[in-house]
């Protein structure tokens, strides 16, 4: 009696194994990567001005888009990404734990800690300011090519509603925007979707000028003197309602020797060089074109002196 006792727990073992599992799973997603609102609720003051303050227009306008949900798509290194019910805007907020110092390394004075302690919580202190800095830059001297709509990187109080938005496990979390920083942004279509839309359709001639529009818009950055520390380029990139614009700008910084045609040549350059890439593998038959493109945009810089 007891041996088929056991052998009836052991099957209940066996049978409840999968769904204890899966249990585990969706707690680790959900405590490494899913969304909740202490997630991106700072215990620290934040309180970087960034532009003018909004008009009465422009503070019904964000009213209005904050009434409608917004749908998880997605979180880069930065921040968690989320979409609004009419596809129009994405709303981003920063993932706080990433730019909050360990100031409780404080509490251990070990002298061979001493180094890393200080070196973390230094680290932590400069990618908050510089994260926060850059969208500062570019909100006020880059947002017409950039899609950005609202900027909030300093506490607020009585000014914005709470907004509902729905995680990849279709929880729904209303946060208090006032309370929380975040970017308010146009929804793009990243650069090598929208490429691969025309080409699809054998708009040829409208992918080359595409292209040839972002490193335009490339163009544009250097003669503000500003930079792009990230580098990339496909998820970077992007267009709205058939206008390039700089999407990731978490990592823009003020550089003036990009003011400096021969400077400015070279990042166009990697820009082109990073599209002739993904050309090759994926159309390799319009290369030809493209470098054709670029040659005529290089050659516009000889005309201005730089060789």
């Amino acid at each position: 009696m007891k041996k088929k006792k056991k052998n009836v727990l052991k099957l209940a073992g066996v049978a409840l194994w999968p769904f204890l599992l899966l249990g585990l799973g969706i707690a680790l997603c959900q405590s490494k990567s899913g969304f909740s609102v202490a997630k991106i609720r700072p215990s620290y003051e934040f309180s970087l001005k960034v532009g003018s303050s909004p008009t009465p227009e422009e503070q019904k306008a964000l009213q209005e888009i904050f009434l409608q949900e917004f749908q998880y798509i997605g979180n880069g290194a930065q921040c968690y990404v989320f979409a609004s019910k009419d596809q129009e805007y994405v709303l981003k907020f920063f993932k706080i734990k990433h730019l909050t110092p360990k100031y409780w390394l404080n509490y251990f004075p070990l002298p061979w800690m001493e180094k890393y302690r200080f070196e973390k919580i230094d680290r932590r202190e400069n990618k908050r300011t510089e994260t926060f800095s850059s969208f500062k830059i570019a909100f006020e001297e880059f947002r017409e090519h950039t899609g950005l709509v609202f900027v909030h990187l300093a506490k607020t109080k009585n000014q914005l509603r709470k907004v509902c938005v729905v995680d990849k496990l279709q929880n729904r979390y209303w946060v208090p925007l006032d309370e929380v920083p975040f970017i308010l942004q146009k929804k793009a279509v990243v650069l090598y979707t929208y490429l691969r839309q025309l080409l699809d359709q054998g708009k040829e001639t409208e992918a080359l000028a595409a292209m040839r529009s972002v490193l335009e818009l490339v163009r544009i950055r250097c003669s503000l003197g500003l930079a792009d520390k990230d580098g990339g380029v496909g998820a970077n990139y992007g267009f709205i309602d058939g206008e390039p614009v700089h999407i990731d700008v978490g990592r823009i910084i003020r550089d003036e020797s990009l003011k400096t045609p021969i400077h400015s040549l070279r990042e166009v350059f990697r820009v082109s060089k990073k599209m002739e890439g993904w050309l090759q593998k994926e159309y390799p038959g319009l290369i030809p074109r493209f470098q054709e493109e670029v040659h005529d945009i290089l050659d516009s810089y000889e005309l201005m002196g730089t060789f």
